[in-house]
């Protein structure tokens, strides 16, 4: 192996040592993996309202004591 070859191989081995041993790519995953099961729970909720909307509408103002506008 010439020099040329070494020192790419060594820089190469240290950047893959330095993001194997690093945690951000973890933090990230995380980061996503929770914004994703936050937009299913959005889509759940607004499932939930489209079909059961002016009933829960309704409950709640019943609840709160807050009289219907119409």
């Amino acid at each position: 192996m010439n020099d040329a070859m070494k020192k790419i191989y060594l820089s190469t081995h240290d950047a893959w040592a330095s993001v194997r041993d690093d945690d951000r790519g973890f933090q990230t995953a995380e980061a996503i993996a929770i914004a994703a099961v936050g937009i299913i729970v959005l889509a759940a909720i607004l499932a939930v309202l489209q079909v059961l909307g002016v009933d829960v509408i309704n409950w709640l103002r019943s609840q709160f004591g807050i009289p219907s506008s119409g």
